[in-house]
């Protein structure tokens, strides 16, 4: 038998998080091309910042034929979140202000083999400037458990950026995150929420 789902956050009823939804009207487009793999991810959090944000797109594929509408981005205001040798960090001023305006911001939304496995399939993603940080703010996401060090959700990582580029308060997509592992766990058998806290 299926659950029912809230009609707006599209959780379970019994973990709907729309009580913590806070609409924040961010000036940076942002622009998550998702693997098809993470769209039923229960704890995905993509989902999360299109509930938040006023201008956020998710967009499912994993190369170039999904992602056709990134031709018509402006290449030299959008960048692309992604921690290669050629990124630029959004936490150094000097370099920041190099790269303004930004207009459009791209995030991968997958596990790090996914998120390089699109950009190795997506040549359109070469024609952006990358960007990433020097340094990372604590990972609050302790209920999906990453291989590296250096991972933060989606959620985070968007606001992290935004938070950098256009000074958004960043508490507000936090506190919805915090909501989501409360009610995740909530409901987690004592021996499994064991393993996350």
């Amino acid at each position: 038998m299926a659950r029912s789902l809230c009609n707006f956050c599209l959780f379970a009823l019994n973990t709907c998080i729309c009580s913590a939804v806070t609409s924040i009207n961010n000036k940076v487009k942002v622009i998550i091309l998702q693997h098809p793999s993470e769209e039923k991810v229960t704890k995905n959090t993509a989902k999360l910042l299109n509930l938040c944000l006023a201008d956020c797109q998710i967009i499912k594929g994993e190369s170039n034929n999904d992602f056709a509408q990134l031709r018509a981005l402006p290449v030299s205001s959008t960048v692309l979140l992604y921690p290669n040798e050629q990124a630029i960090n959004l936490d150094n001023n000097d370099a920041l202000n190099t790269l303004l305006p930004i207009t459009h911001l791209i995030v991968i939304d997958g596990t790090w083999k996914k998120a390089y496995k699109i950009l190795q399939l997506s040549s359109l993603l070469q024609r952006f400037q990358t960007v990433s940080f020097a340094n990372l703010p604590k990972n609050r996401y302790t209920i999906r458990k990453a291989p590296r060090a250096d991972s933060l959700s989606t959620l985070e990582a968007v606001a992290h950026s935004l938070q950098l580029i256009e000074q958004l308060n960043p508490a507000p997509l936090y506190n919805l995150l915090d909501e989501l592992i409360q009610k995740q766990t909530h409901h987690m058998p004592a021996h499994v929420k064991a393993r996350y806290l």
